[in-house]
């Protein structure tokens, strides 16, 4: 008896999976930027499909294949699956809720810590020639490549930099990710303020957040902003 076939549709990254597939079924890479490059054995025998985020899989896209029933999304979210038109094919999808959920909430703090603490800007003012819209001699020591030579320069062209205790961060969207940058962003002393109608009271609660009535009383209140919410309906 035949394996059966998956085949993954975009990119070539399937090294945790292909350990576990490789005794069960046949993989076909395909590395396609849309369906049209995807070859017409794997459009008429793949039972399971694999897919990043460079194809998308609209009506048009899952009515070519002959034999699909199941979609594997690598990552989270579904926006370039037309989760609905493939219920109605009988195709299950699958989206890998908390992928990289770590690495963004790491990555997100680490561009809040830069916009407080100007880390690239102090960065590039000290190693590169450039100007600063700071003094005619600070600008002078800048253009020259040299370093600031006391600590009067170095606080002028620190100028700026915010302290981050009692900061109010206002996160839109309290799923897994904006969850895991809220509990950083505590830790380094700010009070958070969430807005996500999806969630109920008592989580935030529980995390000893502050929600937010509605979206504008957020933006109004809050110093500093991050999105973690899905653009627009999963099916569109």
């Amino acid at each position: 008896m035949s394996r059966p076939l998956v085949a993954l549709l975009d990119g070539r990254d399937c090294s945790i999976e292909m350990p576990i597939l490789k005794d069960v079924a046949t993989v076909a890479f395909c590395d396609a930027q849309s369906t049209s490059e995807i070859h017409e054995k794997v459009l008429t025998e793949a039972v399971g499909a694999l897919v990043w985020h460079n194809i998308v899989l609209r009506r048009e896209d899952l009515e070519k294949f002959k034999a699909l029933k199941i979609i594997v999304r690598f990552g989270t979210g579904l926006d370039n699956i037309d989760v609905q038109t493939a219920t109605e094919m009988g195709i299950s999808v699958i989206s890998l809720g908390g992928a990289c959920t770590e690495e963004v909430a790491d990555t997100t703090i680490c561009h809040i810590l830069n916009l407080y603490r100007k880390v690239t800007y102090l960065h590039q003012a000290i190693t590169q020639k450039g100007k600063s819209q700071k003094s005619s001699e600070i600008n002078k020591l800048l253009t020259s490549g040299k370093k600031p030579q006391n600590a009067e320069q170095v606080r002028e062209l620190a100028d700026g930099c915010m302290r981050i205790r009692g900061e109010k961060l206002g996160i839109i969207g309290l799923g897994a990710i904006g969850t895991a940058v809220a509990l950083r962003a505590k830790v380094f002393g700010f009070k958070i303020l969430y807005y996500d109608p999806q969630i109920p009271d008592g989580k935030g609660q529980a995390l000893g957040l502050q929600r937010a009535r509605s979206l504008q009383d957020l933006l109004y209140e809050a110093d500093c902003i991050s999105l973690h919410a899905r653009y627009g309906n999963n099916n569109k």
